[in-house]
């Protein structure tokens, strides 16, 4: 049945699969979700379902991110608090139990009970029944039924998934408008500081296959812009309308809770005696630069404070962590905090002297504009978008260069130094997410 007006959708697969605090990508996809659902009257949410190889529709309020997706069925939902019938009928039918459990007395009562049971005596049938019933389910979720004139906006997107990309383009050629949000073009651009988890393959693929069909591509930084604009150029593909938006960086201030991890309660800490580095430790994040300007500063007799590091590990730094937690000239001058909550990160911002982002590559830059919209002076290398947040309030250094990075941290430690940098961020105008929302609106209406 046509519709008669067209609607948009919205696919929010990366948030709703995303465990734990909100952070990068996962908040701009809800920060966005949460606007256009305030606005938007014929918007409906999809996720991903790999296995029917199709976008399905959801409830958004029922659902909990990384815990439980409500998937729409007709008019109906999808009941994921019972055990579907076909999961019992299958298990009752099932002949490969053990003889010893179908002769016991109350056997059947037990089958019944569910599988959990299975699970005990045959693992591989438990996951086999257990896979095949959430098949059955899976074929009731309400697929998305694409008009011609109904836009799909993509707020990550499956770059690994060959049926992802198939489905792209045939709504495309079906005459569905595509917006896609574009964060980096890090794994096209600079492959060496991207993951092991192919990215660098499955990432240029999507890239050359999805952008050119696009009819609007959202960047975060003019930095991406640029990258994007001149990656097309030199695969000869066609450069789609590609526009700027920025990012909000007005931030809920959790707070703060004294931090309790040992590797701070017994690093001697007092506050207001130490730097700060907030993100991912990761490549491209550069954490060894910071090795080297503590070498640096030891061998030229400079006394530092030390540098709490706040981020979960990634990857491809085990040489990095190595040397910055076993090297007994400077180990004791990094604190790594791995896990802090929100409440205590609070916290440590509030008892830094300044932070310090070197990285070599960002897709815009969060630390550098979460540091400044707290009223915490920062440094930071000036490479890629870097220099597009808080512009005339954040002092650049290159990301190569120990040199500059220890000269900026020294003239920070100044006092006087760091009294005006802190009066000076005080006069910072955060950028709000309703003004970020408004700049995709507008580029959303110049889509012919």
């Amino acid at each position: 049945m046509t519709r008669a007006s067209s609607t948009l959708y919205y696919d929010v697969t990366q948030l709703i699969h995303w465990p734990g605090k909100i952070t990068g990508i996962p908040r701009v996809i809800e920060e966005l979700a949460i606007r256009f659902r305030r606005e938007e009257s014929d918007i409906v949410f999809v996720a991903w379902v790999k296995e029917l190889g199709a976008l399905c529709e959801i409830d958004y309020d029922k659902t909990q991110r990384g815990k439980h997706i409500e998937y729409l069925r007709g008019d109906a939902t999808v009941n994921y608090e019972k055990i579907a019938e076909a999961d019992k009928v299958a298990m009752r039918q099932e002949k490969t139990l053990p003889p010893s459990m179908l002769l016991k007395k109350g056997a059947i009562k037990i089958t019944k009970k569910g599988l959990g049971v299975v699970s005990k005596f045959r693992p591989g049938l438990a996951a086999q029944l257990e896979s095949t019933a959430q098949l059955k389910r899976m074929q009731h979720y309400k697929r998305a039924q694409f008009q011609k004139g109904d836009r799909l906006f993509i707020g990550w997107g499956e770059w690994n998934d060959e049926s992802f990309m198939s489905m792209l383009e045939s709504a495309h050629a079906h005459g569905v408008r595509l917006v896609q949000v574009q964060y980096d073009m890090s794994p096209a651009v600079v492959p060496q500081f991207s993951n092991s988890g192919n990215a660098t393959v499955t990432f240029p693929i999507y890239c050359r296959r999805i952008l050119p069909i696009c009819d609007l591509v959202l960047s975060i930084s003019e930095n991406t812009t640029k990258d994007a604009v001149k990656w097309l150029k030199d695969q000869k593909l066609h450069v789609p309308p590609i526009k700027f938006f920025r990012l909000g960086d007005d931030i809920e201030v959790a707070n703060p809770t004294k931090v309790t991890d040992p590797a701070y309660t017994e690093s001697g800490l007092k506050g207001n005696d130490f730097l700060l580095c907030v993100g991912t430790f990761e490549l491209k994040k550069n954490h060894m630069l910071f090795y080297y300007v503590y070498k640096m500063a030891l061998e030229k007799g400079i006394e530092l404070p030390k540098l709490v590091m706040v981020g979960r590990r990634g990857w491809m730094t085990e040489a990095t962590y190595e040397l910055m937690t076993k090297d007994p000239t400077v180990k004791d001058k990094f604190v790594f905090l791995h896990n802090a909550s929100d409440e205590e990160l609070s916290w440590i911002f509030d008892r830094a002297l300044f932070s310090v982002l070197p990285s070599f590559y960002e897709g815009w830059g969060v630390p550098i504009a979460e540091s400044i919209a707290r009223g915490v002076p920062c440094l930071s290398s000036g490479t890629s978008s870097m220099s597009e947040v808080a512009p005339g309030f954040v002092e650049h250094f290159s990301p190569t260069s120990a040199d500059e990075c220890l000269a900026a941290i020294q003239r920070y430690l100044q006092p006087k130094t760091l009294a005006a940098a802190r009066e000076k961020v005080k006069k910072y105008k955060q950028f709000s997410w309703d003004e970020s929302f408004a700049q995709v609106l507008s580029h959303m209406k110049e889509i012919k």
